[in-house]
């Protein structure tokens, strides 16, 4: 048995770990493809539905032992790992970093030049299948020495079970903000308060009230305005997001209603790391005047963000009412909550409709 029919068991495997892996992160895959600013935006659900078990498919019909079926299989895979190299090469020139969930919820994120360098390896390997495919060793093995290329897959498998623990594993760090603080309840003078609903069986959660850092952004003419300045006539829900993250991109499509819905009782406004006047049309479209810059996002960092997107709610009176969370299903999760608490306020009496300022 040829050596060379270590490749396509080595790309079987990572094909099938990545189908497996991005089965339940369809949500991540879309996320991901956004991120790396691949056409086509309204196909990109279909895709995500369909890649992990066409990735799972070819990792399975490798083995059927039919050549010219093992030669048209080992085509396709080095075409489908020739378009990932081209993409994360691609996405290594962007300004800012880019997630891939290349692997679904495993491994980092973040496309890198290791992310290249491996997807290189890879390619590869794959180039190295079509070959064994070719002369007909896949399908040799398969037929005369089925417990010798046992044996191979075994010993590929611990070795690479062994690299994975040796570089600590591939559980990722849990996403920032999965732990939110509760969503706030509106009163009278806009003040915000944290709601006191007790849950059966379970003590309810204090939010611990801080006040508002001393933290500056930008507006679009160059002008700042400090938080506190910010809230002084009304509370603002601050959405900290950065143009092409998939996550993001989600928050923003969403901010129109959020606007139309909560401007009345508060501020909404997206805040960006970069400069107003650098946005995106399509950014500024779906945010109109509702802008703001973050320089580096230090403002972000002071309220104790560290990811994109992230939603944090500023009180009125000066103190933290709601916040910060981090994650796109979270923000998403947070505001709608708040939207929730809003219409329940205003349906029991205890908050009259504004009129926006």
């Amino acid at each position: 048995m040829s050596i060379l029919v270590a490749a396509p068991i080595l790309l079987s495997i990572i094909l099938l770990v990545s189908g497996i892996a991005k089965l339940g992160e369809r949500r991540g895959t879309q996320d991901a493809m956004t991120s790396l600013r691949l056409p086509a935006r309204g196909t990109h659900h279909l895709v995500a539905a369909v890649l992990p078990a066409a990735e799972i498919v070819l990792a399975l019909l490798l083995w059927v032992p039919l050549v010219p079926l093992q030669v048209v299989l080992a085509v396709l895979a080095t075409l489908l790992m020739a378009a990932y190299l081209v993409i994360i090469a691609r996405a290594l020139t962007f300004e800012e970093k880019v997630e891939c969930s290349c692997f679904g919820s495993l491994a980092s994120p973040t496309v890198s030049k290791a992310t290249l360098a491996r997807n290189v390896l890879i390619t590869l390997l794959a180039l190295v299948t079509v070959t064994a495919a070719a002369r007909g060793q896949i399908a040799d093995a398969l037929v005369r020495a089925p417990l010798s290329l046992l044996t191979l897959v075994v010993v590929l498998v611990v070795a690479m079970a062994l690299v994975v623990l040796v570089l600590g594993g591939v559980e990722r760090t849990a996403e920032p903000g999965a732990s939110r603080a509760p969503a706030p309840v509106p009163h009278e003078g806009d003040q915000l308060v944290t709601p006191s609903d007790e849950v059966e069986d379970e003590e309810p959660e204090d939010y611990e009230r801080t006040a508002i850092p001393a933290a500056i952004l930008q507006r679009e003419d160059r002008e700042l305005v400090s938080l506190r300045r910010l809230v002084s006539t009304r509370a603002a829900l601050l959405v900290f997001a950065t143009e092409g993250c998939g996550p993001c991109e989600r928050v923003l499509d969403a901010m129109p209603g959020w606007i139309a819905t909560l401007e009345p009782i508060m501020q909404v406004i997206a805040v960006f790391g970069r400069p107003v006047e650098n946005l995106r049309p399509r950014t500024l479209e779906r945010v109109p005047g509702h802008a703001l810059h973050d320089p580096d996002f230090t403002t972000r960092e002071q309220l104790g963000g560290r990811g994109a997107p992230m939603a944090v709610l500023l009180g009125a009176d000066g103190q933290l009412a709601g916040g910060p969370v981090t994650g796109g299903e979270q923000v998403i999760s947070f505001v709608e909550e708040i939207i929730e608490q809003i219409e329940e306020a205003r349906a029991a009496g205890e908050l009259a409709a504004a009129e926006p300022s």
